[in-house]
């Protein structure tokens, strides 16, 4: 949960370069539950302290979100390891010299793996090697982003580089998954990070800056000045009272929800632990796709309260719409967590859980109303 609350102050201050040690909280959860002792011995220390940065190679340019798709290949060697080829896209830190090392998860197929995801397994790929060589890991070009321009995403190339199995051999989206409730939660707070920002920017910008006369507003507020704060005017108002509240509901739910996935990783009570994990897995898909297209769209809404000085890069707020946009795609598109959401989370239960979740928040809030009757009579 502190996690979460350091993950979205740092994704409003730089959303681009929180993206270099963004992936480390789940590179390391990934090797920690899956990776073989040697692996955990060797490469986890250094993803801990940041003295080395990782990636997630996943998709490919064929793929997309559709990683079933997939044709990567890792053939095994004689002393363990293997020999892993082809091509990633979209690969966030592929290449830099921020670190020494670069620890690269490549999601790939052994010889004679089945097609479609079930024949996926997870190789840890580094860019240098143990002995001090450099690996067959190559950057083929940085791809030019709409946003993010702090963050190089690279089309990267592995020429035979050598590596080493992470997990089971075709377990490979097992063994990602166990970060993924995490992940999407991280976007999330990149959404909710980048609203405040933009809502920040726009709301100091609104108290200083003053355009014609305000409906309603009191001439001797206006003193000597001859236009009224852009902050008075009624639309204005509620442009930046929509994001202040999308921003306070969603910082709740996401800090409850980081809360809840310690509650089942660490809690001593199974039911505790079951429980938890039904908030996270029909609340975290939800919370991805809402926060991050109010992200950007609540964005646009506070660069409409610059007026022209908005759509110019001075004023910065035209920065945090690009960078917002794409936190609808990646970590899944926001289309992906709906179906993610209906056909497994709610369909194969007959919707049971997504129920009592309704009523459990339906309870919550009839309880907080009825507190804030109570504390109303005990004042009157």
């Amino acid at each position: 949960m502190l996690e979460a609350v350091l993950y979205e102050w740092l994704s409003a201050a730089n959303h681009g370069l929180t993206m270099a040690p963004g992936l480390l909280h789940g590179a390391y959860a990934c090797l920690k539950h899956h990776g073989s002792d040697e692996l955990r011995e060797r490469y986890l220390p250094k993803i801990a302290t940041g003295e080395w940065l990782a990636t997630m190679c996943l998709t490919e340019a064929h793929a997309g979100s559709d990683l079933g798709q997939v044709r990567t290949r890792a053939v095994p060697q004689a002393d363990g390891s293997f020999r892993v080829s082809g091509g990633k896209i979209f690969i966030s830190g592929g290449e830099h010299d921020l670190t020494p090392n670069i620890v690269h998860l490549v999601l790939c197929r052994l010889p004679d793996a089945p097609a479609g995801p079930k024949g996926l397994s997870l190789v840890l790929v580094p860019k240098v090697l143990p002995d001090g060589a450099r690996n067959a890991v190559h950057c083929e070009r940085i791809e030019e982003k709409m946003g993010l321009h702090g963050s190089p995403p690279c089309s990267m190339r592995f020429d035979e580089a050598t590596g080493w199995l992470v997990g089971e051999p075709g377990r490979g989206l097992a063994a990602m998954f166990v970060m993924m409730n995490a992940s999407r939660l991280h976007v999330a707070l990149q959404g909710i990070g980048l609203l405040d920002a933009a809502w920040q920017k726009a709301d100091a910008y609104a108290a200083e800056h003053r355009q014609m006369r305000a409906p309603g507003a009191v001439p001797a507020s206006r003193g000597s000045e001859a236009a009224d704060l852009i902050a008075e005017h009624p639309a204005i108002r509620r442009i930046l009272d929509t994001q202040r509240a999308w921003i306070d509901g969603a910082r709740t739910l996401a800090y409850r929800s980081a809360l809840m996935l310690d509650v089942a990783a660490h809690d001593a009570d199974p039911k505790a632990r079951e429980h938890a994990q039904r908030w996270c897995s029909l609340v975290t898909p939800v919370l991805k796709a809402a926060c991050t297209q109010q992200a950007f769209h609540g964005a646009s809404e506070c660069l409409q309260v610059f007026g022209g000085h908005g759509y110019v890069r001075e004023w910065g707020i035209e920065q945090v719409v690009r960078d917002a946009r794409v936190t609808m795609i990646y970590e899944g598109t926001n289309e992906i967590q709906a179906i993610d959401l209906l056909v497994r989370k709610v369909l194969p239960d007959g919707g049971a859980g997504m129920s009592a979740l309704l009523l459990e928040l339906r309870d919550t809030l009839d309880a907080s109303r009825e507190a804030d009757a109570d504390v109303q009579r005990r004042l009157a």
